[in-house]
């Protein structure tokens, strides 16, 4: 079967929650030539959906030109990919979108994620267990300890994922992502930071600066428990920020400012009193600069 669909590189199966394929269906799924996967509302599909129904992709597939993989209403899966995977099977993807996948856990496991060098847009909505974007978890794997690195991603939006806690650990911040455009995270009601990681281990003159050169639009809207956008003692620059919207986040201790050169900075800090942060802010050249925990509107 898989020499008569030499050029198929598009397949879509929508509102079939009594499909369960069997035999060839599985094919679609061993062509090197397919490009885009859209799946939505198939429960029982189990040639996608391994026989446990946790997990969607094992060694098996070939998916070498796979650029967009959209995935909608698959309420029992809990597991995307499962190793060992060949790291090529991924190389070519650019948009990863996942929605309503409520018993999802995490989106990738350390190892996919070392090697998903054109991923661009990443969108994830609705998935009602997620706790994880990277599983850090996996003791086993050789990964889990190393920097994560996405040189393409460029627009990332998360929004009512109720039990995610962070987006990305602190250590992909360090260049780690320097083509990242857009950061919009809604109504994410358990996150408690953007980047997240141990306080850094520097006194209040040795801040570790990091830049996100191409930064443009930045919305953190509706998260009662955010507490910082990176851990205490990490400095934010946003050189190109041109949109900044945080509202609903009450919690949040990170101060943002904007400098002479229209430079947004995200300082996270440790506590202070309101004397030393009304003289630090005057002794700086900052002309804006907001309190913490209050809504912004800046662009």
């Amino acid at each position: 079967m898989a020499q008569g669909l030499p050029l198929l590189n598009e397949v879509v199966l929508g509102n079939l929650p009594q499909f369960k394929g069997r035999d060839g269906n599985e094919i679609v799924l061993t062509l090197s030539s397919l490009q885009k996967l859209k799946v939505v509302n198939c429960p029982e599909l189990t040639p996608f959906i391994i026989s446990t129904k946790i997990q969607l992709f094992d060694s098996s597939y070939n998916l070498s030109s796979l650029k967009f993989l959209n995935l909608f209403e698959l309420t029992e899966l809990r597991v995307i990919w499962n190793g060992p995977i060949q790291a090529v099977n991924f190389q070519n993807l650019t948009e990863l979108k996942v929605g309503t996948c409520r018993s999802l856990r995490y989106i990738f496991s350390p190892t996919i994620a070392q090697y998903l060098p054109r991923l661009r847009e990443l969108h994830i909505s609705c998935c009602k267990e997620l706790e994880q974007i990277i599983d850090k978890d996996q003791k086993s794997s050789q990964h889990h300890l190393q920097p994560i690195f996405f040189p393409r991603l460029a627009e990332v939006i998360i929004d009512n994922c109720e039990n995610l806690k962070y987006l990305f650990p602190i250590t992909s911040a360090h260049g780690g992502l320097p083509k990242l455009k857009t950061i919009r995270l809604v109504n994410v009601p358990k996150l408690e930071q953007v980047f997240e990681g141990d306080e850094a281990n520097v006194s209040k003159d040795e801040e570790k600066v990091i830049h996100l050169p191409q930064l443009t639009d930045l919305d953190l809207l509706t998260l009662p428990n955010l507490m910082s956008f990176s851990p205490v003692g990490y400095h934010f620059v946003f050189p190109f920020l041109n949109g900044l919207n945080v509202e609903g986040c009450p919690n949040l201790t990170t101060r943002f400012s904007v400098d002479s050169q229209l430079s947004v900075h995200a300082e996270t800090q440790a506590s202070q009193s309101v004397d030393e942060t009304i003289v630090e802010e005057s002794a700086t050249a900052q002309e804006t600069t907001w309190p913490a925990g209050s809504n912004i509107s800046w662009c």
